[in-house]
């Protein structure tokens, strides 16, 4: 079996080879940017799950001075609380992308839009629940547990993202046509079922049976 931390990086490396493409101009909440969704979103979420992985290395760091023993630990020192935090913020602005999208989707009656960002946004709260067990953690045991649950939600969450995401960037439809995630099955290293996409066009808005991406424009 692939070790967590290499398994992390492949994962990493999949994703934002699907997913890489020029970083847009900033646009306010508006008409045009909905239009632009979820891949405007995709960009944003791609870049805060890469800050997150980085995070979350300088949270190991910062707690491995107290892997000696196996009796109770000392408190997060300050070091140890500031990545917490930080953690926090970047899982807490990847629920709220989420859960925008979620939202979103809810207003255009597209159910499985709803469906798609929702278990993102609640898999970010869950990293955020598990980095506040990491702090919590009073024995090295709890504490080695701790991590491996945050790796795992880590992971689950990265590849939750790819599954919505993966190769919306290579789409290339006709002036007039609009992008369409199809729903397709897949498994996450937990083993439970993924909600992932098939991204590809349709000609008409109701041709989509998923949700739909944004319209190409005409000449």
């Amino acid at each position: 079996m692939m070790p967590p931390k290499h398994m992390m990086a492949w994962l990493m490396v999949a994703a934002l080879s699907t997913t890489l493409v020029a970083a847009p101009k900033q646009t306010p909440h508006n008409t045009k940017a909905s239009s632009e969704e979820p891949f405007r979103s995709f960009r944003m979420l791609d870049a805060k799950l890469s800050l997150l992985t980085n995070q979350q290395d300088a949270l190991k760091a910062a707690f491995n001075p107290m892997q000696s023993g196996s009796g109770r630990i000392a408190a997060p020192s300050g070091r140890g609380t500031e990545a917490a935090r930080s953690m926090n913020f970047t899982a807490a602005g990847i629920g709220s992308i989420a859960g925008r999208l979620e939202r979103l989707y809810e207003g255009r009656h597209q159910r499985f839009g709803v469906q798609t960002f929702r278990v993102i946004r609640i898999k970010a709260e869950k990293v955020q629940r598990d980095v506040s067990a990491v702090t919590k953690a009073e024995t090295r045991g709890a504490l080695d547990l701790a991590i491996k649950r945050l790796d795992e939600r880590i992971v689950s969450l990265v590849v939750q993202f790819q599954a919505a995401s993966g190769g919306y960037g290579a789409v290339r439809c006709s002036p007039g046509a609009w992008t369409c995630c199809e729903p397709k099955r897949s498994k996450d290293p937990l083993q439970s079922e993924q909600i992932a996409c098939m991204w590809g066009c349709v000609p008409r808005a109701d041709s989509c049976t998923g949700f739909l991406g944004p319209r190409i424009r005409r000449p």
